[in-house]
């Protein structure tokens, strides 16, 4: 009699277990420790890089180490517009900072905004936002050469700030270097 209970015993301690087991597997999904950041802040964004910038990261290059400080950057600048920008602003506004951090760092290559971001600006409902992001980006003077780049006549869609006085003057001011230009090559 002795001998089945310690058997039974055993099976039950077995069973509850093996449901803790089952249990704490299942819980890994929901686990979060209240010490780490849910999304990469600045501060975060800064003490990642300013590690980059000390250690040096096994199977990766320093191009490729540069590159991963570059992202960072890039998503604590869009994380810290989250609020007030949709997910489509959001996605341009990251690849758009990629670019002119990029663009900063090698002058002579040529990296160019993808027709993919254009379409992703296009679609946004922040557009209003992202032209005040992309203006600042330039310290606020907007000239056709920035317009161009950042394909920003491609993806507005409002019709009454691309007629506003702003816009219509950096219209006209790359009319008229466009037909200076083409005066000049014609005189040559």
């Amino acid at each position: 009699m002795a001998l089945t209970q310690i058997r039974d015993q055993t099976l039950m301690c077995r069973k509850i277990d093996y449901a803790v087991k089952k249990e704490m597997r299942s819980s890994y999904a929901d686990f979060i420790e209240d010490g780490e950041p849910e999304s990469v802040t600045e501060d975060l964004a800064a003490s990642l890089n300013e590690n980059l910038a000390k250690l040096t990261i096994p199977q990766l290059s320093a191009h490729e180490q540069l590159y991963l400080a570059d992202i960072i950057e890039c998503v604590a600048t869009a994380e810290k517009h989250r609020r007030s920008m949709d997910d489509n602003a959001m996605r341009y506004l990251l690849f758009f900072r990629q670019h002119m951090i990029r663009k900063s760092q090698a002058p002579s290559a040529r990296f160019d905004v993808t027709w993919r971001e254009f379409v992703w600006a296009y679609h946004s409902n922040s557009q209003d936002i992202l032209v005040d992001l992309v203006s600042r980006q330039f310290n606020g003077r907007m000239l056709w050469v920035h317009a161009r780049e950042s394909g920003m006549f491609m993806w507005m869609t409002d019709m009454v700030a691309l007629v506003s006085p702003p816009w219509l003057k950096l219209g006209l001011s790359a009319k008229t270097c466009i037909a200076s230009a083409i005066r000049s090559h014609c005189t040559q």
